[in-house]
């Protein structure tokens, strides 16, 4: 039995194009990794019927949130415990012992469809546990690149720490460094969610996507690696109109919680999750605390970056 852990995200700076032919948006994009992590854990168990109609002997059980609207197959963790044990079978390496099956638990900390990766952060927890369990040795290289076809968001979750995301997002390159100053905030969640694809199309829709991005870091972004007041005026997110117009009463929420004496407020991603920049965690918790009582907040999340990568515990 392995058990593996990985940060959700937030993005600093979130610039989205115009879509590809193939509906693909590139994305310009700095990630700051969160403290809050999900975590994996794999383990060979006997085969039993339930996996046998998914074609592959792997079995995704969730703590911690209700997807049992999702198929099995599409769930991320599947997704990447799949890539793996194809990878062994290149390899030459034993995988899944016959009449077993490969059991991944998800213990979920992340909210569900808020904008914050929770879905990457299990994809990139599983890759770490289940290269572990089979024994591959990936190196980092091979495991970003079977990341990337997982999903936008998993390089970064793999990686940790603060990254610059190109191309469509997941061509990572990490910025931070060990002096990097710690940045708290709260994350205020709601309690109806927001669908990615959902606020990527009602974005294309409205027409906002740019027609050209940065290809590399631009010019000041380098102050993302600063202190809190730094921010302030880098925090950037294309969706955020969009969001603001699809979720009836995120402009409400967003208003409370600017009147809650955070240093900047900034969409989580997709949304509709909200993120409150503090200055520290006196601070941190001091918005916590006048937030408690809010009707149009669900709930909230002290929490710090930049974290620490997908590892194994």
């Amino acid at each position: 039995m392995i058990t593996a852990s990985a940060p959700g995200k937030l993005n600093l700076i979130l610039l989205v194009g115009k879509p590809d032919q193939r509906g693909y948006h590139p994305l310009y994009s700095i990630f700051e990794t969160l403290n809050i992590r999900e975590r994996a854990t794999v383990r060979f168990r006997p085969q039993r019927d339930e996996s046998a109609r998914i074609g592959m002997p792997i079995v995704v059980h969730t703590l911690g949130a209700d997807l049992s609207d999702l198929e099995p197959t599409k769930h991320l963790a599947f997704r990447a415990a799949r890539a793996l044990i194809l990878e062994a079978g290149e390899l030459g390496i034993p995988a899944v012992p016959d009449g077993h099956v490969l059991e991944i638990e998800i213990e979920k900390s992340i909210p569900v469809a808020g904008g914050m990766a929770g879905g990457s952060a299990d994809a990139a927890a599983t890759l770490v546990a289940v290269d572990k369990l089979l024994g591959l040795n990936l190196d980092r290289e091979r495991m970003h690149e079977i990341a990337r076809g997982l999903g936008a968001d998993v390089p970064a979750c793999l990686e940790g720490g603060i990254s610059l995301g190109l191309g469509y997002g997941d061509r990572m390159t990490r910025l931070d460094q060990p002096d990097t100053p710690e940045h708290y905030w709260v994350m205020c969640t709601m309690r109806q969610g927001l669908s990615t694809p959902a606020v990527f199309k009602e974005f294309d829709v409205q027409g906002r996507g740019r027609s050209k991005l940065p290809t590399s870091l631009r010019e000041g972004d380098w102050r993302v690696l600063e202190g809190a007041e730094q921010l302030v005026g880098l925090l950037e997110n294309d969706l955020q109109e969009t969001a603001l117009s699809m979720h009836p009463t995120l402009g409400q929420a967003w208003k409370v919680i600017e009147e809650a004496g955070p240093l900047a407020v900034l969409l989580s991603g997709s949304g509709p999750t909200v993120a409150a920049l503090a200055t520290s965690l006196e601070h941190a918790r001091q918005i916590e605390q006048r937030l408690a009582e809010a009707p149009e907040v669900e709930n909230t999340l002290v929490v710090s970056g930049p974290a620490q990568p997908a590892k194994v515990e």
